[in-house]
């Protein structure tokens, strides 16, 4: 009884501690997503890989809010567009779905239908009809 007792209790300030996000100030929130900005426009392929993850798993993990990185769409439409490597370009593509703005959205539809390169394509083609799914949109493709 009392080892089930300290169990559930474990069990709860466990979910506790996890529900809590913490939340930036709106000065640190914007440092981040301009060093991210500035990390994704850089010619270095790690360096701006990277950083579109690192942008998804905060968006993903409300650190920041979509509407706080929509700054950043622009260069992630040109990694996606114009990558070299596959792994750029998927970054590229996850970030862009996390932001949910209908242009990067429509872009990966674009890339789904019209790109040469199978995995990329097959990617942005999963994330284009999740999105829409879980919006309940009707979504303009046909594989």
């Amino acid at each position: 009884m009392k080892t089930s007792l300290t169990l559930l209790f474990a069990l709860l300030v466990a979910t506790t501690l996890k529900a809590q996000v913490t939340e930036f100030p709106v000065e640190k929130k914007s440092a981040i997503v301009e060093n991210l900005t500035v990390g994704i426009k850089s010619e270095n392929i790690g360096l701006h890989t990277s950083s579109a993850l690192v942008m998804d798993n905060l968006i993903r993990e409300s650190y920041i809010q979509d509407t706080d990185a929509s700054e950043a769409m622009i260069p992630l439409l040109k990694i996606l567009n114009n990558g070299k490597t596959d792994e750029e370009r998927i970054a590229a593509a996850l970030a862009l779905y996390r932001l949910g703005n209908p242009i990067g959205i429509y872009q990966l539809r674009g890339i789904a239908v019209f790109d040469d390169n199978q995995r990329v394509s097959e990617i942005c083609k999963n994330l284009y009809v999740t999105y829409h799914k879980l919006h309940g949109t009707e979504y303009l493709i046909s594989f």
